[in-house]
């Protein structure tokens, strides 16, 4: 039987075929960005920016209470897909409010979408009641927080564009009971809206103006 040649002695792999094998890969894959649909546009022959809420539907949704790198102890309370929780450990802020599988808990509050029965009695409010009972855990950057959301019955949540400047850091309030806003600090540079998101809840005849979450 003849010898090989010199060239199939000397044939090196394929190209794109390494010869060892390769350690699996480290990126995080985040599930899709979740549907927004039954757009409502509200204001729209006004001087002011047209209103848009939209509803939308999150599988496993939490409400991550960011905290910022370096000494500081204000957070950002974020919303998002338990999967997507990955992207905390390597993404920006500011970037991370970018992305459309990432939201902001809603401040304030506004009517309930028109068709809503008993609709004097109802707002949408942001989500953190959503979470208030249950135990907050250590998320995956290490340094913030999350909880789960238990979300309603009919699985809506609704999403508002807003002004970023609406949005600063979150600090606890007296006695560590709810949150305001520091609006001294621009937790989100660079950053001109955000997409809040609100949960219908029906709201106690004692309760007027602003709700205080």
């Amino acid at each position: 039987m003849a010898a090989p040649s010199a060239t199939a002695q000397s044939r090196r792999p394929a190209p794109g075929k390494p010869t060892v094998k390769s350690r699996p890969s480290q990126r995080v894959v985040t599930p899709p960005a979740p549907i927004e649909s039954a757009k409502r546009i509200d204001n729209a022959d006004e001087d002011k920016m047209p209103l848009v809420i939209s509803k939308i539907k999150l599988n496993d949704p939490v409400l991550v209470f960011y905290q910022q790198a370096g000494p500081t102890n204000a957070v950002q309370q974020l919303l998002m897909d338990e999967k997507s929780m990955g992207l905390l450990k390597t993404t920006p802020l500011e970037e991370l409010v970018a992305r459309r599988e990432v939201f902001i808990d809603g401040l304030g509050n506004y009517d309930p979408p028109k068709g809503t029965a008993d609709a004097d009695k109802y707002r949408l409010t942001g989500v953190s009641q959503l979470a208030k009972s249950e135990k907050r855990k250590a998320a995956p950057d290490g340094r913030s927080t999350y909880a789960r959301l238990k979300v309603p019955g009919h699985g809506d949540l609704y999403v508002v564009r807003e002004s970023a400047e609406d949005y600063r850091h979150f600090v606890s309030g007296p006695q560590k009971k709810g949150s305001r806003i520091d609006f001294s600090v621009n937790a989100l540079p660079g950053v001109d809206s955000v997409r809040a998101v609100y949960t219908l809840r029906k709201i106690d005849s004692s309760e007027t103006g602003e709700i205080v979450r």
